[in-house]
């Protein structure tokens, strides 16, 4: 967790994404900040919690990016590598508490590959942790979210604007363990565009990568499924709630970046019903399905 661009001539954000899901409820936190061209900062905290979700704004002195201990401060708010401390109390949302976190699972080199030297790119994805254990409740509104034992995820983003067009899934939650993550987007570049893919999945112990610098091609790209082969691998990912009773499927809007402003809204959906298929070749390396897939799609203007 590292605050970028101290000396930029230019409007900007960056934030992040700490996620919290049990079997029936979701709880993300993006603390973050936005910056005008003549420096002036406003740091906000959106709180996501299932199909609700709040923008808080904070003071400039009020926020503050530690970056040797790897944590972001929003007044009475921490958020780090090793959990999060939460205490708030406005007019529209109390919540408080505590989430500790076990050791995290970062990837084995930046998900931007040699795209992190590029300047000028609109926008930055960084993946910090693609799943811990979460130890800890918090109370959000009189009610009582226990996350002990359940699993988190924490990424971040930084640059002038979130892409105009783009697919976003996240899922760490299976019978077995495993983490996913895979976006698609159209990428700004030199005066023009292109179809920018980055995607990891940890399984068995084993970091796989599709990315559009190693050579992936987007098969599919639709708001219910998405297939990107690599090489020899495959990935495919298909989303359907056809026949899930058990838990309700929540959806939201929330405020993303524009030229440095949070001034865009997209929607972001969770606890759907997700199937994943690895493929090495003709060979089924897994086929994994879940009810606590995280998604975000916009078709652009």
């Amino acid at each position: 967790m590292t605050s970028f661009y101290k000396t930029a001539n230019f409007a900007f954000f960056e934030g992040w994404y700490f996620k919290h899901q049990n079997k029936n409820s979701v709880l993300a936190l993006i603390p973050g900040v936005s910056v005008e061209e003549d420096g002036t900062r406003h740091p906000f905290l959106q709180v996501i919690w299932n199909e609700t979700s709040y923008y808080l704004e904070f003071s400039e002195d009020d926020y503050l990016v530690d970056k040797r201990q790897s944590r972001i401060m929003l007044g009475r708010n921490v958020f780090s590598h090793r959990g999060i401390r939460l205490n708030i109390q406005s007019q529209d949302i109390s919540i408080h508490g505590i989430i500790h976190y076990g050791p995290i699972s970062p990837l084995r080199y930046s998900i931007m590959g040699p795209f992190e030297l590029v300047p000028f790119m609109e926008c930055r994805h960084e993946v910090i942790s693609m799943a811990h254990t979460l130890h800890g409740k918090v109370i959000i509104n009189g009610t009582v979210l226990d996350f002990e034992g359940e699993r988190g995820y924490i990424e971040g983003d930084r640059g002038r604007s979130f892409p105009d067009s783009y697919l976003w899934m996240q899922c760490n939650q299976f019978k077995e363990p495993a983490s996913v993550m895979v976006s698609v987007a159209s990428i700004p570049f030199m005066g023009g565009s292109f179809q920018g893919c980055i995607c990891v999945i940890h399984y068995k112990g084993r970091e796989y990568r599709f990315a559009t610098y190693l050579g992936v091609k987007v098969i599919c790209k639709r708001r219910t499924s998405v297939v990107i082969k690599q090489g020899k691998y495959c990935l495919k990912v298909y989303l359907s709630n056809q026949g899930k009773t058990k838990e309700p499927t929540f959806s939201h809007k929330l405020l993303a970046p524009d030229k440095g402003g949070m001034t865009r809204y997209i929607k972001e959906g969770h606890l759907h019903r997700g199937r994943f298929l690895l493929y090495k070749g003709d060979k089924l390396i897994f086929d994994l399905a879940s009810d606590n897939v995280s998604f975000e799609y916009e078709s652009g203007s």
